[in-house]
């Protein structure tokens, strides 16, 4: 019994040490790579046509016991993935911020605006 304990706890603690992009499959990995960040103001650029495809949000939970740490990394993934799911290939930043709401011990959750880069024809 007391070994059982022993691996019940050690796999938790394996869990928790895991880094952030690890927590994502590697296809989901590959899909947010297709979408990159990019200022406010390149907006304004002539020889792009941005096609605005709204508000995408990402976040990155703690939960007591099992999760690993909440990272701002994670929740910038997962905002990448939202908008990778609307066929965005640009997000405009909003924010990131930190919390621990949601049933979640940490938080950090991202914000942002999906855009389709197409060049001009």
């Amino acid at each position: 019994m007391r070994n059982l304990v022993m691996v019940i706890l050690s796999s938790g603690l394996l869990i928790g040490c895991a880094t952030s992009v690890e927590r994502f499959p590697k296809a989901d990995l590959e899909r947010s790579k297709q979408v990159e960040f990019m200022q406010p103001y390149e907006l304004s650029r002539t020889d792009v046509e941005f096609v605005d495809l709204g508000v995408v949000r990402g976040e990155s939970c703690q939960r007591p016991l099992l999760d690993g740490q909440a990272s701002q990394e994670e929740a910038m993934i997962a905002m990448k993935l939202a908008a990778a799911d609307k066929q965005a290939n640009r997000i405009v930043l909003k924010r990131c911020q930190q919390d621990s709401e949601g049933g979640c011990t940490a938080r950090w959750w991202c914000e942002g605006t999906a855009f389709q880069a197409r060049p001009l024809q």
